[in-house]
């Protein structure tokens, strides 16, 4: 079976649209459709459902989607096993973002990368769910590698701890609670949040010890992107537990307040499945990452 006719379906049943996957893969609709054609004339099985507004998979298409990912791991596999090792690595690779990551020059180390190993071609995204939605897409195999925050222990990932962040109370300079050195959380929770959506790291870790407290909290505003929260809280708009480096941005508009009956911390982690056998372009790619650290980035 050819593999570019995989990846044409792959493509089209990961975009559910012909154009942006004639895009990333660098060919006409034309081509894409014809290959996509020619598949499912070999399987002698209708793969897609197409129309003028929309594409989706039909049950057979759902089927062998997860196949058609897993026969092309394996060609990679196979064809990087029998490559001399001086051959140029080939393939794809696609990796999982946190919006507003820059602890990690990933413009750098994807530019590093490329020049390495031109041959492999390198994809990113996010997800509106944050770590829970990475992992998801990990173990989906729709994502290779990602870069998570996550305290979790799990047999079917591999994870690599990159930094640890220690969390504390953040609270509005003319906030109450701003003068006390230290705060339980049964004196916090009567408090407005702000944090981030229910499947990010962060906010797990803090919905976990007020439930473990026998505590709930109400979280006024959610937002993406970790980094902007010391903002919301600079402007009256609620408390947060953050790491104290978040709040250097802001400067004496925010206090830190220690955590006294409990020791929060989540760590930014890099993740890839583990039970896939990685590629020889996974194994290039994490080995990277290490000379792409920023130490002088908070997150």
């Amino acid at each position: 079976m050819d593999q570019r006719r995989l990846e044409y379906f792959v493509t089209v049943a990961e975009e559910l649209n012909f154009t942006r996957a004639a895009q990333r893969l660098h060919v006409t609709q034309s081509t894409l459709s014809a290959g996509i054609k020619a598949l499912e004339n070999d399987l002698r099985v209708e793969l897609l459902v197409r129309s003028t507004r929309s594409v989706r998979l039909t049950e057979a298409g759902s089927v062998f989607l997860a196949e058609a990912r897993t026969a092309i791991e394996a060609l990679d596999r196979a064809r990087a096993a029998v490559e001399p090792l001086s051959t140029g690595l080939r393939g794809r690779l696609t990796v999982g973002i946190l919006n507003g990551l820059t602890a990690i020059d990933i413009p750098a180390l994807a530019g590093d990368f490329h020049r390495c190993h031109p041959e492999v071609r390198l994809r990113t995204e996010t997800s509106q769910r944050g770590t829970a939605g990475l992992i998801e897409r990990i173990k989906e195999s729709h994502v290779d590698v990602a870069f998570v925050g996550t305290e979790i222990r799990d047999e079917h990932l591999r994870i690599r701890p990159i930094k640890k962040f220690e969390i504390a109370l953040l609270v509005p300079a003319d906030h109450p609670l701003a003068d006390r050195t230290a705060v339980g959380l049964r004196d916090i929770a009567e408090e407005v949040f702000v944090d981030m959506p229910a499947g990010f790291g962060h906010r797990q870790v803090a919905d976990e010890a007020f439930a473990s407290a026998e505590l709930s909290r109400r979280v006024l505003i959610e937002v993406s992107d970790i980094t902007t929260i010391a903002d919301y809280v600079a402007h009256g708009l609620g408390v947060a537990l953050l790491p104290p480096e978040f709040a250097e941005p802001v400067g004496d508009t925010v206090k830190v307040v220690a955590l006294r009956d409990v020791q929060l911390s989540w760590t930014l982690s890099v993740v890839a499945s583990a039970s896939r056998p990685p590629t020889r372009a996974l194994h290039a790619f994490l080995d990277l990452i290490p000379h792409h650290i920023r130490r002088d980035r908070v997150f």
